[in-house]
Formats: C-alpha cells, structure tokens, sequence
C-alpha cells in the first residue's frame, strides 16, 4: 500500500469534521444541529469501514488493536490522567494569554431533552470517530510517509486542534496540546483504545462543568 495513500484517506476523513464547525454557527435548532453533528462523524467512519472492506486500510492502521489487560488498565488511567491535566487547566493559562473568540457553540444545554443522548452517545461517537481519525490514522500515515515522532505529534496535534475553529484560538491551541498528549498512547503502544475512553471521560468532565468544578476555574 502505497503511504501516500494513507494520507489521502486521512485528508479525506479529517473533512467532514473541519465543515462540521460551520453548524455550530449557523444552526440553532437542536434536532437538526444533532443530525448534522452524527452524520459528520458517521460519514469518515463509515468511508474508513469501505476502506477497509476494500483492502486499502486494516484495523490495525486506524489503532483498532488489542492491548493485554495489564496494559490497557495502565494506559487507559495515564493517558486519561494527562489529557484532563492538559484540557481544561489549558483552556484557563491560554485564555490568559490568546484573544477569547467563539464564533459559535453547541446549542443543547443541560435543559434540553437531547442532553443525556449528547452526553453519551453523542460523545461516545465523538471519541471513537476523533481517536480512529487525528490518533490511529493520522499516526499510520505521517509515520509511513517518513516523518519524524516530533513532526508526528505537531502536525497531528495542529489538525485536531483545528476542527475546533469555531471556538477560537484558545480552543484551537489547547486542543491542539491535548490532542498531542494524547498520541503518546498511540505512538507507545500503537493502539487507541485507552484514547477512546480517556476522550470521552475529558469530553465528559469537560461538558458537563464538572472539570472546571475540580480544578476551581
């Protein structure tokens, strides 16, 4: 398989998620910001299972492989560890520092009745398509195309940090540090499935205020 190939599918599946943006702006209505926000994240996934049935990617080249119980528990608790300790007090220092622009938000708040199906399969979707995406692929392809662990960490991390563009260049910045913390995990043990957890659980904490609570932001 030619790597250059592995980039492509990696530019092709970043896509939907950099567009999904422009919902958090325009659209207000919840069911249809819901709709907009699942498909966009159902399409690369399901692109990426064609790939797949196609010969042209494995499971393995997404971080889709197991890890030995010890292992898993281990780095499920540090990786999820580093990345609360990266997001939110990140959110705190860089807002300190970069000018706050947020061109728009999510419209379902906790008093919405879509708030629980968001906290959980909302943000369960969430994790696995942004973890097989910015981590597993995006490690395979920029590793086979020859660039450095540095250059692995930074490009991955500046791409995941700008699907969140909307929300300005703190968000941007601190995702992007986050998002590159959380590549350790793939880079050390070539599997994203302590990052999936560890993604949702920051997404969670993060959402729900319970985050900003426990470090007294």
């Amino acid at each position: 398989m030619n790597p250059k190939n592995k980039i492509t599918f990696f530019i092709l599946a970043a896509l939907p998620f950099y567009l999904n943006d422009f919902s958090n702006i325009f659209v207000k209505d919840e069911v249809t910001w819901l709709a907009l926000d699942y498909s966009l994240k159902l399409i690369p996934l399901t692109f990426l299972l064609c790939m797949i049935k196609a010969g042209n990617l494995s499971f393995k080249d997404l971080g889709l492989t197991a890890l030995s119980p010890n292992r898993f528990i281990f780095w499920t608790l540090f990786i999820t560890t580093l990345g609360l300790c990266l997001d939110e007090p990140g959110f705190s220092i860089w807002g300190k520092i970069l000018p706050s622009i947020n061109l728009g938000s999510i419209p379902i708040g906790q008093e919405s009745p879509y708030y629980v199906l968001d906290m959980t399969v909302g943000l369960a979707l969430v994790a696995i398509a942004e973890e097989v995406i910015f981590r597993g692929l995006a490690f395979t392809a920029l590793k086979e195309k020859g660039y450095s662990p540095s250059s692995v960490f930074i490009i991955s991390g500046i791409a995941f940090g700008l699907i969140h563009w909307s929300a300005g260049p703190v968000a941007i910045v601190t995702t992007a540090i986050t998002g590159a913390g959380l590549m350790v995990c793939m880079w050390k043990t070539r599997s994203i499935l302590p990052t999936i957890i560890a993604h949702y659980i920051i997404n969670y904490l993060s959402f729900s205020g319970l985050a900003a609570q426990f470090w007294e932001i």
